[in-house]
This record gives C-alpha cells, sequence and structure tokens, in this order.
C-alpha cells in the first residue's frame, strides 16, 4: 500500500497550509468508507469533504486495512486518520476530534422470522447467530456459549440471514441496514440493540498526531461547522439511499427530438410476466408489482402510452423476437439477446439461489446438483449452462407456480430461481421444509439475476428515454417502491381491527408531532371530498382518513381552506402536512411526495346534449374546454394536448354552468364528481361525450422535506385490504364509461344517437322527450361498453361488474359458486400459420360454441382477453357444471372451422375452481384458483379440464 512521503520533522504550520494534506481512510468498509472505482465514497468521506470545505483544507485520501494505516499514521507517513476510536493510552501522542457519530451495534432479523425479545446474551443461546470473523466482540459472545457462525464479510453476513442459514447476525446498524438495502434484501429489518453493554458502541473521530495542533484545530473548527441537521441528512442518505442525494431533485423533460419521436411512436406494447411476483404478477386480473410500479413511473416521466401484455416468460421473449411487442420488461441482459434488444441500465438486480427440502444439500457449484432433478425457467439466461451441466437432470418450466408445485410434491430435488420470487411461491403454496442450500454463481455470468428494460432494436432510442427516465427516479420514490413489494410490509396482512406497525424513527418522529398530522382538501370535489355544512370534512377521503385514523393510533387534523389552490398553497408552505387526495404531476413532484395510489376514478369529457361523441381529445383542438384551476390534469393536458383552449374554473359547479350557457364546448372532470354535480344541479341537457385515455390516480401527497412521514403514510395505504378498496370504489356512483377495442361501430351507433337527439331538440323542447331520448341513448353506451366487439360477449368492464355480484349472491345464499378460466390451446400457431383473420374467426366460434352451451339464467360470459375467457355461475352438484364443462369441452374439439379451404382443429384447456363462498372468502381467491388449474391443464397435455375445490 502506497502513502505519501513522511511528514516528520515539518512544524504545525507548515503541515496545516500544505496544498494536500493525506488522511488515512479504510478501503473497504462500506457504507463509512469505500472507493467506487477509483473515488472514494462512504457516510465518513461525505464528513471529510464537509470539513475540508468549512475549513479551507484538501484531503487526499489514502486507503488500507486498519493495521496498515494506523501503522502508517504512527510512523509519521500520514497527517490524519479517519474513524479512530478514543483510547486513553493513544491520548498519549495522538488528538482526537469530537467524535462525528458513534456507531452503535444492533441485531439484525427476517422480518418473516422475528427472533422476539433479546435483552441478554443469554436469550441468544438459542439461536444460530452470526457475526464478522475476528470481530473485537467475539470473545464476549463464545464465552457466553452463544452458537456463532462467522463469516469474511458484513456482505456476506446479510445474505446468510437472507437465506435462512442464521436467525439473527450482530453488526454496525449503519452497515447492516446499507447492505440489506444494497442486495435488495428488504424483508431484513433491525430487531434491536445488541446485549453487548459497553461494547455496542464505538465513537468515530479523526485523529491528529500531537506535534501538529495547529491543523487539529482547523479539523474540529471545520467538524463543527457542519450542522446537525446536514449531518443527520447524509446518515440517513447511506441508511436508506445508498448516498444517493434526498436534497437533489431530478427531472427528466425529453428533448424536441425526443418528443417528436414518442409522439410518433405511439402507444407501446410492454411484455410483463404475469408469474414473478413480487416483481411482476396478475392479482384478480389486474397486472401489478414493483415492475409494473416502475413502469408506471417511467409513463408519468416520458409521458409514454404503456398497453401492458401479460403472459409467460417462454411466450414473451419470442413475441419481442418477432416484434409483437415493443418492450419486454424482467429482462437479464446476455449476449445471445443482443442481436435483438436494446437493454436499460439495471432497475433492480437480486440473487438468483438453490431451494430443496434436503437440509444436507450443499449447494457451492452446478456440480453439487449432479444426480438431482433441478428444476429451472425456460429461457432464463442462465438455462444454457445449467442444462449443459446438468444433461438430463436439468427440468425446465414454463411458469414459476409449476417449478415450486413440482418441488411440494417432491417431483424436482432443486428448484433455481430469484430469491424474492422463490420466498413468494414457498409462501403462497404452504411449501414446508424449504431451504436455501445456496446461491448461484456462474462463471462468466452476473452474480445476480438483473432486471432490465428490453426494447425492440429498431426503438433503439426508446431505450435511451427510458434510461434517463429511470436515472430521475428519485431515491424516495424508488425506496417507496422497494419496500412495498419487497419490505416487511409487503406481505402483511391486517385485520380491520389490527394496528400498523411502525419503525423506532417513524415512532418517534410520531412523538414530535405529538401523534398528529394536518392534512387539507379540496372542498368542492364531492363525493370524493368535501366539506358540509359545518365546515366538516364528508365524502370518500374522509372515510380514508377515519380508517387511517384507527389503525395507525394518529390523529389527523383538518385545515379549513377555501378552494382546492389554496390547500395546494398550504401544503406548499407547511400549514398542512399532507394532502388527503391528489394526484401525481411532474410539477407537483417538486414540493410533494405521493403514496401509491389508493382509488382510480374514470376521467371524462363532458359536452352539451347536441354535442357530438368524440373519439379522442384531439377532436376538441382550438376549441375552449374547461377544467379546474390547478387541478392534475390541467398540467397534463397542457402538456399532451396544446391545441386545447383551456380555461380554468374555480370549481365544479362554475364549469358545469359554463357547459350549460354554451360558454366552453367541453368540460374535463372525474365520473364520480360529473354524477354527483349534474344530480345537485339538475342538468338535464349535459353529456358525456368522450374519454381521456388516463384515469385519475389518487393518493396521499405529502410535504417533500419530511420522507419518514411517506413512509409512514405508505404504511397505511398498503394496510388497506381488498374488501376496503373495493368499498372505497363503490363509494361513488358504480358508472363505468370504457372504450372498446374497435371504437368506430360505438362511435358511428353514438353519432346517430346524438344526430336524432339534435332534431328531437330543434323540432320538439319538450324536457320529457329530451330525457327520454338521453336514457336510450346512454343504455346503448352502457350495452356497447360491456360488450367485446369480436366475439360479442362480456368485455373486462361486464367482467369487473358482475363477476363480484354473482360471487356475492351465491355467499348470501349459501350456493355453489363455479369460476372456469377457458384458454385456447396454441392459438399462437393458428395466428401464425392462417393469419390474424383466420384466428379471429376462430374465437368466434369458440364463442358461439360457449353461448350453445351456457343458456341458464345464473351463466355468465365474458372475453378475459386475447384467447382467454372465463365462465362464471352458480350450481347445485359440482359434478353438474364439470360435465358442462366437459360436453363444452369435447364439442370445441370436434367442430372444424373452415378458412380460406384450410381445416381448423381448435382445443382448449379449462381450469376450474367450485366452493359454497363463505362470509372470509373473495371472489378473486376463486379467479386465482381457477387460473391456477388453467396451468395445470396446460402442464398436462391440453384439451382437458382441471378441477380444484375451493370449499367443500
Amino acid at each position: 500500500m502506497a502513502f505519501s512521503s513522511p511528514v516528520n520533522g515539518q512544524d504545525s504550520n507548515e503541515a496545516a497550509s500544505k496544498t494536500a494534506l493525506t488522511i488515512g481512510i479504510l478501503a473497504d468498509d462500506k457504507p463509512y468508507s469505500f472507493f467506487e472505482e477509483r473515488t472514494p465514497a462512504g457516510f465518513s468521506v461525505d464528513i471529510l469533504r464537509e470539513i475540508a470545505a468549512n475549513s479551507g483544507l484538501t484531503f487526499e485520501f489514502r486507503a488500507g486495512t486498519w493495521p496498515e494505516i494506523y501503522a502508517a499514521f504512527m510512523r509519521g507517513e500520514l497527517d490524519a486518520i479517519d474513524g479512530i476510536s478514543y483510547r486513553s493510552e493513544r491520548a498519549e501522542e495522538i488528538l482526537f476530534t469530537d467524535p462525528y457519530h458513534i456507531r452503535q451495534t444492533f441485531l439484525m432479523q427476517d422480518s418473516a422470522h422475528p427472533v422476539g425479545q433479546v435483552k441478554t446474551l443469554g436469550d441468544l443461546k438459542s439461536l444460530k447467530v452470526g457475526v464478522v470473523k475476528n470481530i473485537y466482540y467475539r470473545g464476549l459472545l463464545e464465552e457466553s456459549g452463544v452458537d456463532l457462525n462467522t463469516y469474511d464479510s458484513i456482505a456476506s453476513m446479510v445474505r446468510a440471514l437472507a437465506f435462512g442459514w442464521v436467525d439473527v447476525i450482530i453488526g454496525p446498524q449503519l452497515s447492516l441496514e446499507y447492505q440489506a438495502t444494497h442486495a435488495g434484501f428488504r424483508f431484513l429489518e433491525i430487531a434491536g440493540p445488541a446485549p453487548l453493554g459497553k461494547l455496542a458502541e464505538e465513537d468515530f473521530r479523526i485523529g491528529v498526531r500531537k506535534d501538529l495542533p495547529d491543523l487539529f484545530q482547523k479539523i474540529q473548527q471545520g467538524l463543527n461547522a457542519i450542522p446537525d441537521d446536514q449531518r443527520a441528512d447524509l446518515l440517513e442518505r447511506w441508511q436508506e439511499f445508498g448516498g444517493a442525494s434526498l436534497t437533489e431533485t431530478k427531472s427528466f423533460t425529453p428533448s424536441t427530438r425526443q418528443s417528436r419521436f414518442l409522439k410518433e411512436l405511439g402507444p407501446v406494447r410492454v411484455g410483463v410476466m404475469r408469474d414473478y411476483s413480487p416483481f411482476s404478477f396478475r392479482d384478480a386480473g389486474k397486472l401489478q408489482g414493483l415492475t409494473v410500479d416502475v413502469l408506471d413511473r417511467l409513463a408519468d416521466l416520458t409521458g409514454l402510452q404503456v398497453i401492458p401484455v401479460g403472459g409467460q416468460w417462454s411466450d414473451l421473449l419470442p413475441m419481442l423476437e418477432d416484434g409483437e411487442i415493443d418492450v419486454l420488461a424482467n429482462m437479464s441482459k446476455n449476449p445471445e439477446r443482443l442481436s435483438f434488444t436494446r437493454f436499460t441500465e439495471p432497475y433492480y438486480t437480486i440473487p438468483n439461489v438453490a431451494f430443496t427440502k434436503d437440509k444436507s444439500l450443499q449447494f457451492t457449484s452446478l456440480k453439487s446438483l449432479k444426480g438431482l432433478s433441478v428444476a429451472l425457467g425456460s429461457d432464463i439466461y442462465y438455462e444454457d449452462p445449467v442444462t449443459r451441466e446438468l444433461g438430463a437432470g436439468a427440468r425446465v418450466f414454463t411458469s414459476q407456480e409449476a417449478m415450486f408445485e413440482a418441488l411440494a410434491d417432491d417431483r424436482v430435488d432443486v428448484v433455481l430461481a430469484a430469491l424474492p420470487n422463490g420466498n413468494f411461491w414457498v409462501r403462497e403454496l404452504g411449501i414446508p421444509g424449504v431451504h436455501i442450500a445456496g446461491e448461484l454463481a456462474l462463471e462468466g455470468q452476473p452474480s445476480g439475476e438483473d432486471l432490465r428494460f428490453g426494447v425492440r432494436s429498431t426503438l433503439a432510442p426508446l431505450a435511451d428515454i427510458l434510461d434517463q427516465a429511470l436515472a430521475a427516479i428519485s431515491p424516495t420514490e424508488m425506496n417507496t417502491i422497494e419496500n412495498r413489494w419487497l419490505g416487511a410490509g409487503s406481505t402483511l396482512k391486517l385485520r380491520a381491527d389490527e394496528k400498523i406497525r411502525f419503525s423506532p424513527a417513524e415512532e418517534a418522529w410520531l412523538d414530535d408531532q405529538n401523534h398528529d398530522i394536518s392534512y387539507c382538501i379540496d372542498n368542492n370535489w364531492l363525493p370524493l371530498e368535501g366539506v358540509d355544512a359545518s365546515g366538516n370534512h364528508t365524502g370518500l377521503s374522509a372515510e380514508v382518513i377515519r380508517l387511517f385514523q384507527q389503525r395507525g393510533d394518529i390523529h389527523f387534523s383538518h385545515v379549513a381552506t377555501t378552494s382546492w389552490p389554496e390547500s395546494l398553497e398550504a401544503v406548499k408552505s407547511g400549514a398542512c402536512d399532507m394532502l388527503a387526495m391528489a394526484m401525481k404531476t411532474p410539477e407537483r413532484t417538486n414540493y410533494l411526495n405521493f403514496t401509491d395510489p389508493y382509488l382510480q376514478v374514470p376521467n371524462i369529457i363532458l359536452g352539451r346534449i347536441e354535442a357530438p361523441f368524440i373519439e379522442n381529445v384531439g377532436d376538441l383542438r382550438d376549441k375552449k374546454v374547461a377544467i379546474v384551476k390547478d387541478y392534475a390534469f390541467s398540467e397534463l393536458l397542457e402538456n399532451r394536448y396544446p391545441g386545447l383552449k383551456l380555461v380554468e374554473v374555480t370549481n365544479e359547479t362554475e364549469g358545469l354552468r359554463m357547459l350549460q350557457d354554451g360558454q366552453i364546448e367541453g368540460y374535463v372532470t372525474t365520473l364520480a364528481t360529473a354524477s354527483y354535480y349534474m344530480q345537485q344541479l339538475g342538468l338535464a341537457d349535459v353529456k358525456v361525450i368522450g374519454r381521456i385515455p388516463a384515469d385519475w390516480s389518487l393518493s396521499i401527497a405529502t410535504i417533500n422535506d419530511e420522507p419518514i412521514l411517506l413512509g409512514i403514510m405508505q404504511k397505511l395505504v398498503n394496510s388497506l385490504t381488498p374488501s376496503e378498496r373495493h368499498n372505497l370504489q363503490s363509494y361513488w356512483r358504480n358508472i363505468r364509461i370504457e372504450q372498446s377495442v374497435d371504437y368506430s361501430l360505438v362511435w358511428q351507433l353514438l353519432a346517430v344517437v346524438a344526430l336524432i337527439t339534435a332534431m328531437l331538440v330543434y323540432w320538439n323542447r319538450k324536457l320529457g322527450r329530451l330525457n327520454r331520448q338521453l336514457e336510450t341513448a346512454n343504455e346503448s353506451l352502457a350495452r356497447l361498453s360491456v360488450t367485446d366487439d369480436l366475439t360479442q360477449l362480456g368485455n373486462r368492464i361486464y367482467f369487473d361488474r358482475e363477476f363480484r355480484k354473482s360471487f356475492q349472491w351465491c355467499q348470501r345464499h349459501g350456493t355453489g359458486f363455479a369460476t372456469a378460466m377457458v384458454d385456447a390451446d396454441l392459438f399462437k400457431n393458428i395466428n401464425d400459420t392462417h393469419g390474424h383473420e383466420a384466428g379471429d374467426l376462430c374465437l368466434q366460434s369458440l364463442a358461439n360454441t360457449m353461448r350453445a352451451h351456457f343458456r341458464r339464467e345464473t351463466d355468465r360470459l365474458a372475453r378475459f382477453g386475447g384467447e382467454e375467457f372465463v365462465i362464471f355461475t352458480s350450481y347445485e352438484a359440482r359434478q353438474d357444471i364439470i360435465q358442462r364443462l366437459d360436453s363444452f369441452r369435447k364439442a370445441v374439439a370436434e367442430k372444424t372451422i373452415v378458412f380460406s379451404g384450410s381445416e381448423i382443429q381448435l382445443t382448449i384447456s379449462i381450469g376450474l375452481a367450485t366452493g359454497i363462498p363463505g362470509p372470509e372468502d373473495s371472489p378473486a381467491q376463486f379467479l386465482r384458483l381457477a387460473d391456477q388449474a388453467l396451468y395445470a391443464a396446460k402442464r398436462n397435455g391440453r384439451n382437458r379440464l382441471e378441477a380444484r375445490a375451493a370449499k367443500n
């Protein structure tokens, strides 16, 4: 290790005035001091840089192990040394600054397997405890009879805890949390202080030789000049965000060229794995997960229109290669894929590990799996080396769930999978006795699975745009997303009467606020939120606040304002801590942080009764369109539709009156508030003329200089149960207007209706006839909005509306409820071989056969998406519904479809879930079980029915 030339003999003034003073730091002590490439980084390095800036000194960092830098310092080869603790014997030769940090030693545990309270060393005797070898308190632990496992570094120790090899680990709090966060182990948490007495604390100071008092004074003065809040900010940066600044505001605005490219590009089809929990998965028909949240944030930043395409990896990868989708999420980079893919930088990296029930198995390399049956995912980046090494022992699966079902049934010995995904399926399937045998590390391959967005090579500029947008996602936002899906709270399922468990830092913050949080609202936005005659908060957001107040043991104080703009100013100035209901926009992120949305509300355009229906917002170009001042969509409409003549109004009532009086041609609002105010004002000459292709995603918004408050509110939002979220959606009138896949027929019909209505208005002004015509138009719109254009079965809107109704009817009457997922087998081959017209004909034939077999009053049929359908109904005898479905399956297989002289044989696979719903059951459980049964039908050879009982 090279150090500066000796400085023995120089006087103190000479040393203090040197151009560059050499200071020794530890080379690998993350996050205190380490090197990123050749640049020193870390909490201690940041402190030293602040000292240098405050004192006018310049430090030259020299790194090494502690014995190396301490010996060099004592030989006079260094002017100062960092991170040294005070000892009386050292004070004879060294001047010590005041401590700039007290390193606390803590216990860390897996949140899924808490160790309970540990107050004494005796409490550790029943546990497997991990420590770094040669740590100074190791002797004390061994003397107390603690079962120790030693590791060469804190990083290795943290991984051992994440893999379940030890019950608890001991180390510096900052180092443990940094390593856990950096490795993506959000489920690891601090369990409390280590019971080590005085050894639990270590003071960090800067040491200077005694013959350099002037230099010491300058360093001490520079240290004193660092404000306490700045020091706390630096500590939090490294503790929570890996060193990223909380105050740095990143932004991304596409360049003119990029904006033109995005506009010409139009909607982008993004492939998202539907069985890759917790990163992306489908629950009750909705794609969600960490990747989906990141994708949503990228869409916000870039204005990109995203069409998610859910599927299995084995289907999505060929679709990207063939150009059927434009982007593929959850994609790792490897040389083979570079020929057809442009990759973004990773947005997350996770370790791949070996899951097994064999407690004796130690996985150090692929050779240790010889002779075993090993499951891995199809087309995963390590498939080739694993299959080459293991030969017939490697079993490739197309579904994550199927791999772990095979492990549960002892059909495979080992499953290779990403750590969070495997943990999810082990919990989801309730597989007992599973442990992690080791981490998959292949020569020449990345040590973990690097999750990126893969873009079609022909759309290379899009990869650069996504990269820039990824870099603009703030540390707070990414931390919130990761905590939501990977943190301890991500698997928490609260009962309505349970309390949220906050972290020590969050509890301390709440104590400082006397458990009181102030908030502002929009006074004129009912039924979503508003005030009653007495000035009290009412509406949907009031119900949300009530739930949070009960669950978090927090008092929320409503700060009265007169308007929404005044509420925004109030939160900006600190007059209130948060907004109860707000939508994220680029401008608002400059002063607000946002939780995940807890409510989605359709965004519509109102017009006068005689106005034609519009196909898109661009049809209103150069026309006056009103929106309430400072509403989120005011900013978004200005950016996306500059041709609109936007008129800002004070509140909903003013906007509706202006529309009624003909002062404006359109009014942008939510379906919920439009329904409410049109009824309140008795407006019969105003109607919905179109929908804006983006809904109101409403969140809690907190002031951005209080990141702890954001964490508190995110936990409260996460605590909302599915039934509570459903009740919130039902709070406003259950009206949905959503366009079908093919708009032309809808708008042609509606245009005819509008024309007839206009003629009636012209010839007869009688309000009764107008109302009857409006009712007819609305009925037509309602029917078309829930019908799939191709098959004439119900669409997803129909399914969302009827599925829960049917379930609840069976629940109330104690009747059997059946949910069947139907999927056309190898449908892609039909499209590839005969063309999409043939595929459409097959789907129409399938729908006709389905209608012929399910004609009962309680039978409900819907196209779920693509070639997937769902049948749900009540039943008296389980065998009856099984026979009906199997008869339907056989009829499809026996039918020959003729297209352009070719005969096409179509078969289907069916997954059935049956049972009598109980009070604690949900419709999502039946849908999930049917989906699992469908996967089993596919896996077991297709053209078959698999049935599973939800309840006896």
